[in-house]
């Protein structure tokens, strides 16, 4: 299994352009850097989480999170979370997120992964 910061390195050669998509190197690496928020979120709430049948939704666990350990990670946690979703999904009346947003996020994901 792939570690989070692997994914975030992944997301950052996508747009620096050493992996060249094109226009969907954006909301790729968009995807890549998702996936590594999610990869920390279950870790972070394994401890309070059923090890069996369906887990709770990533809005509880972020719920869970700001109750824990407050605003001061549960905000930035949160935020980072819609903005991702949002990159992620594709409206046909959306533009393409702009690689200096995915940028963005990856670097306040990165604030989040670190200890």
């Amino acid at each position: 299994m792939t570690n989070p910061g692997r994914l975030l390195e992944l997301a950052d050669t996508i747009l620096d352009g050493t992996v060249g998509l094109g226009v969907r190197g954006p909301r790729t690496a968009a995807v890549l850097t998702r996936s590594a928020f999610e990869m920390w979120l279950d870790a972070v709430s394994a401890p309070w989480t059923p090890k069996f049948g369906h887990g709770p939704s990533t809005r509880s666990k972020l719920v869970v999170l700001r109750a824990l350990h407050g605003a001061a990670k549960g905000d930035p946690a949160e935020q980072v979370w819609h903005r991702l979703s949002r990159a992620c999904h594709h409206h046909a009346y959306d533009l393409q997120p702009s690689a200096g947003e995915i940028r963005r996020l990856v670097t306040l994901t990165r604030g989040l992964l670190a200890p």
